[in-house]
Order: C-alpha cells, then sequence, then structure tokens
C-alpha cells in the first residue's frame, strides 16, 4: 500500500502542478486505486465501484471542458472511497441523520388525541419549507396565496502541496480499508404512529396536487395563459424556480427516507396507505421536475443553451431517475434490499454518460443550430468555450468561425508534454489547422 501511494504522490507532484490536465491525471488514480486495493478482499460491487472511479478520472485524458473533468474527479474520489470503506463511509452523514432521526426514548402514557396532534404539528412543519418554495417558484402559483411576503433566494510550495495532498489521500483510502471492516453498534429510534406519518403525508400530497395543478393550468397551457395568469413575460416565467424546484424534489428525497424508516407500519392497511402517500407524492414530484425541465427548454430556446442551464437540465434528469429507483424499491424487496448501491452505480454512470456526450461540444451545437434558426449567435460565450467545441466551431462560416476559435487557436499553439495528453486537444489543434 505505502509503495503504490508514494509512486502516485510523486508522479502527481512531478507532472500535475502548472500544466494542463490529461493522462498524467489517469496514471495517479490508477496508483491511488492500487494504494486502497492493497490486501482488500475484491467483491463485485467494489470491483464495479474502482472500474466506474477510473473511468471517470480517464476523462482529463479525454476532455478538454475543465468544469466537467472536475466533477467527474470528485466523483471518481468518492467512488474510490466507497470501493475502500463500504458502509463505513456513512459515518460522513451522521449529523445529518442526527438531525432528521427521533433519538429512542421512553413511551408515555398519553391521550390518542396526542398522535394526531403531533401529527398536525409535523404536517405543518414540512408544508412550510415545501410552501414557501413553491410560492417563490411560481407566480402563479403564488397567486392563489396573496401577498405573503417570502425569504430572498508550480513552484515548490505548489509540488510539495501537491505530493503531501495525493500521499495523505492514498493512504487514506488504504486505511479505509480498514475501517469499513470495524462493525458499528445498532442504534434504535422512536416510531412514529399512524396519525404522526399519516397525517404530515396527506396534507404534503395535498400541497403538491395544488402546485401540480396550476402548472397543467398554467405553465403548459401556452404563452397567453401564463402572460394572463402570472402577469410575467413567458421567458420570465419559464427562468423563475428552478433552483426552488430542484430544492423541493431534494427534500421529498429526505421525507421519503424519514417516513419510510420510521413509520410504525402494524397491518396490511397501514402498510397500503404509506406506499399509496408515499406512492403519490413520488409521481408528483416527477411532475414538479417535469415542470422544471419544461420551463428550462422554453428558456433555451430563447437565450440559447450554457454550462449551467446543461449542467441543470441533466441534474434534473437525475433526481427523476433517482425517484423511479425510489419508487421501485419500495414496490419491490429485491430492489429495495440493493438500492443504496442501485443509486451510486446510476449516478456515477449518469456523470459518465454525461461526460463521455461532450458538453462543450452539445452546447456549441445547439446554440449554432438556434443560429441557424434565428440569426442570433452568442459569439462570446462560444469563444470562451474549450477545445471539445471545436469540431462544432469549425462548422461556422470564415467570419465567425475566426472570431469564436481566437482564443483557442492561441492556447494550443504549444504542444501538450506526455503528462498533459489530451484526446479532445489534439483533434481541435487538427481541425484547426484544416479549417485554415
Amino acid at each position: 500500500m505505502r509503495s503504490f501511494a508514494l509512486a502516485a504522490a510523486l508522479v502527481a507532484a512531478s507532472f500535475l502542478p502548472g500544466e494542463r490536465l490529461g493522462v498524467a491525471v489517469l496514471v495517479v488514480a490508477a496508483l491511488m486505486l492500487l494504494a486502497a486495493g492493497a490486501g482488500l478482499r475484491v467483491s463485485p460491487v467494489r470491483l464495479a465501484f474502482g472500474l466506474l472511479a477510473l473511468a471517470l478520472a480517464a476523462q482529463a485524458a479525454v476532455l478538454d471542458a475543465s468544469w466537467v473533468v472536475c466533477l467527474d474527479l470528485v466523483a471518481a474520489w468518492v467512488l474510490a472511497s466507497l470501493a475502500a470503506a463500504g458502509p463505513a463511509l456513512t459515518a460522513i452523514t451522521a449529523p445529518l441523520r442526527a438531525l432528521v432521526l427521533v433519538p429512542a426514548i421512553a413511551p408515555k402514557p398519553s391521550s390518542r388525541w396526542v398522535p394526531v396532534a403531533r401529527g398536525s404539528a409535523l404536517g405543518a412543519l414540512l408544508l412550510v419549507p415545501f410552501g414557501l418554495l413553491f410560492l417563490s417558484a411560481d407566480a402563479a402559483f403564488a397567486g392563489f396565496a396573496g401577498d405573503v411576503p417570502l425569504p430572498s433566494t508550480t513552484s515548490l510550495a505548489g509540488r510539495t502541496a501537491t505530493l503531501g495532498l495525493v500521499l495523505a489521500g492514498s493512504l487514506g483510502l488504504g486505511l479505509a480499508t480498514r475501517l469499513g471492516r470495524k462493525s458499528r453498534e445498532p442504534r434504535t429510534f422512536r416510531r412514529l404512529s399512524f396519525a404522526e406519518w399519516a397525517i404530515p403525508l396527506a396534507l404534503l400530497d395535498t400541497l403538491f396536487l395544488a402546485f401540480v395543478g396550476v402548472q397543467l393550468a398554467v405553465l403548459f397551457g401556452g404563452r397567453d395563459r401564463v402572460l394572463h395568469t402570472a402577469g410575467l413575460t413567458y421567458a420570465e416565467y419559464a427562468r423563475s424556480g428552478f433552483w426552488q424546484l430542484l430544492a423541493v424534489a431534494a427534500l421529498t428525497f429526505a421525507v421519503v427516507g424519514v417516513l419510510w424508516a420510521l413509520a410504525d407500519v402494524r397491518t396490511r392497511r397501514d402498510s397500503l396507505l404509506l406506499r399509496l402517500l408515499l406512492g403519490t407524492l413520488l409521481s408528483l414530484t416527477l411532475v414538479v421536475l417535469v415542470s422544471a425541465l419544461h420551463r428550462l427548454r422554453l428558456y433555451e430556446d430563447a437565450y440559447g443553451l450554457t454550462r449551467l442551464r446543461l449542467l441543470v437540465e441533466s441534474i434534473m434528469l437525475w433526481l427523476g431517475a433517482l425517484l423511479l429507483l425510489v419508487g421501485a424499491a419500495g414496490a419491490v424487496a429485491s430492489v429495495r434490499a440493493r438500492s443504496a448501491t442501485a443509486a451510486v452505480v446510476l449516478t456515477a454512470a449518469g456523470l459518465l454518460a454525461f461526460s463521455l456526450g461532450n458538453p462543450d461540444r452539445r452546447i456549441a451545437e445547439r446554440n449554432i443550430d438556434r443560429w441557424a434558426t434565428t440569426g442570433l449567435l452568442d459569439d462570446h460565450y462560444l469563444a470562451r468555450l474549450s477545445a471539445d467545441a471545436v469540431p462544432a466551431l469549425v462548422e461556422l462560416p470564415l467570419p465567425e468561425r475566426l472570431w469564436t476559435t481566437l482564443i483557442l487557436r492561441d492556447k494550443l499553439q504549444v504542444d501538450d508534454p506526455w503528462s498533459s495528453a489530451n484526446l479532445s486537444r489534439v483533434r481541435a489543434r487538427r481541425l484547426l489547422y484544416e479549417s485554415r
């Protein structure tokens, strides 16, 4: 383990600081994984996580877009940690779980109305954040609530630091394999009675149903209906609420997870009702995501595609896939047993597919297609894209092609050393030379 960790740190310190990211990143990642896997019993799940981590790290030798490569490297580190530590990695989420889980306490005698009061209080607590997010996300929906006040939404030092970080990371992955073998004492938590979970879920489903009803009537009703109902331009209405609706979807995962874990289900009727209420919530959340995606597509049609808009669009699709997985886990026991592993694999595979789809090239192609239709071209934005976009940019007429590739021509004049070898930059240099 130590030899591989030291080799990874030395390669990183020698070839990464001050250079463009390239094939050296893949070499370092492979050595770090070897350091983590030394003496580790390999299982199919760990092998899958390790291979996905290596595939994501390899994007540094394929793509030039640093924002995509950074996402891939962060995900590769998480996957490598999971491959090394396994369930021990859940210790990172302990503070979050402490906020949402109820510690075990001795039950006290109370009247039968106390659980109803608790359920109503929990329902009210759930309605506040979801309600505020819906109100701030949609002007038409906020119109039904009246005037509600809302909150406003390569030096020696560099090489030494790289050596230390990579060495610490490599050794940390190796030590994590030992932490993963330690068992943890199980904890018990007080269950929520029927009224304490049924009332909040029913109230939340009602709120979601009201919001979805407004979305179906207003946003999907067309431009005139939006202008008449919300008092906004179509583009303004389409632009509003992206982040709030994404937060709604994220909070839904927390609510479903907590209630599924803590709901006291004693009869088949209770089980059926819980599945029905949770299934309704997940289905309505999918409609909320479709609404947010529809808004984003309308805005992209009006103003073009950017990196942030493409990233948000991909996050929406990822959340939708996770919602479907959660729904399947609730309905099928065999899926539920492997849902955590499936979620990690789904996320890693989705990010890998996103990277292999070449985001900067897609952005350039979409904006060029929009220019062919509307005559509007944001050439200043296209000029700031990475070498990944060159295959699309060279299809532009000569004046636009020269302007949008000016910065890239200057950046790519000097060849990369072997450690920064990158397929996208090699292809871009060839295409720019041929298009002169």
